[in-house]
């Protein structure tokens, strides 16, 4: 694609004329995906999943836009479960509501035992002392 050409006009998109897939290169790949997504290259590098992505993506035949982009905020491709637990939790949806995906992030030892900062405390439970009759230690 010439440099003035913006990729709308690209009849072809990210992927080339039939038979040639671009995007067999890994820098090619993480490329288009920057373009996709939004979030630059050495971001998407960060997530640790371009290797395991690129894989992916390979291993389909159909070369879908939409399909790269749910990879990498999903950590799966559409239709298929997330290639593994560290493709979900590395999740680009993650990053961009800037959570924790649930489960993968423990809060820290003992944090359930007081209220959230600000937050009100659970109805019913003494104030400064252990909740549901429990003996505090």
């Amino acid at each position: 694609m010439s440099d003035d050409r913006t990729a709308a006009d690209d009849p072809y998109g990210p992927w080339g004329p039939a038979g040639e897939d671009e995007l067999a290169d890994l820098d090619e790949f993480l490329r288009v995906s920057a373009e996709l997504t939004g979030f630059d290259v050495p971001e998407l590098r960060a997530t640790g999943m371009a290797d395991e992505h690129h894989r992916t993506t390979l291993a389909h035949r159909v070369r879908d836009e939409h399909a790269l982009v749910h990879l990498w905020y999903v950590g799966a491709w559409p239709g298929e479960a997330p290639s593994s637990a560290r493709a979900h939790d590395h999740g680009l949806v993650w990053r961009t509501f800037r959570a924790s995906p649930p489960g993968a992030a423990a809060p820290g030892h003992g944090s359930w035992a007081a209220a959230p900062a600000g937050g009100a405390s659970f109805e019913g439970a003494p104030a400064g002392g252990a909740p549901f009759g429990g003996e505090q230690r």
